[in-house]
């Protein structure tokens, strides 16, 4: 009795954490040697092409962020198609345990900034997904942030678990691997992806800039 009683109070405090930062988009488990990011895994690094900036944003359905030239120089523009657009992602839900999430194209901006390091800024529109409003958040969250064992595969992979924090205003998440640092935040149906080997300081003051 002891035993369940803990269970069940790791699932709420699980669900309650999750809950309580904005909604982590649903996708594949990482693969770092196929996915861009740890956020990012329903396009693989290869689906990326060159595009310009009118074809990107057609593509994507919006006009992105953008780093003001003062910091930096636009070396490229690229964008990459989800290839299935419909794709199934498993769940750890009862309700919920298979969804088929329609995903869209992303838009990735890469900058040389003018300390030398390059800046990759990936922005897409938010999956639909078959979830309710009300239960959206906390079944996805509680997916991403759920650790992997033999029957589930973690949905950040090999990636050390993010620290949660803010960024312009909103919940975001930060991955550290002491070798660069991945920032995803999301603006209305709007996310972000920030990746850079420049410092954590450099970083959050290019985001609170982004234009």
């Amino acid at each position: 009795m002891v035993g369940v009683f803990r269970i069940a109070t790791f699932v709420t405090t699980l669900v309650a954490a999750a809950s309580a930062f904005g909604q982590v988009p649903p996708g594949a488990s990482y693969d770092p040697k196929k996915n861009p990011n740890a956020i990012v895994t329903y396009v693989k690094n290869e689906d990326f092409k060159p595009a310009s900036y009118i074809e990107a944003s057609k593509l994507a359905g919006f006009d992105p962020l953008g780093l003001s030239e003062k910091e930096g120089k636009r070396i490229s523009i690229e964008v990459a198609q989800p290839k299935p657009v419909i794709q199934k992602i498993e769940l750890p839900d009862d309700d919920y345990p298979q969804i088929k999430a329609e995903f869209y194209p992303v838009f990735r901006q890469t900058y040389m900034l003018n300390g030398g390091d390059l800046l990759t800024l990936d922005a897409f529109t938010f999956p639909k997904v078959p979830i309710p409003l009300n239960l959206i958040t906390g079944i996805l969250n509680t997916a991403a942030f759920r650790p992997g064992d033999k029957f589930w595969k973690p949905r950040f992979g090999p990636a050390i678990t993010p620290e949660r924090l803010s960024a312009r205003g909103v919940a975001a998440l930060l991955f550290d691997d002491n070798n660069e640092f991945v920032l995803f935040w999301r603006e209305g149906t709007q996310c972000y992806v920030a990746k850079t080997k420049a410092s954590r300081a450099d970083l959050f003051r290019l985001i609170e800039d982004l234009l």
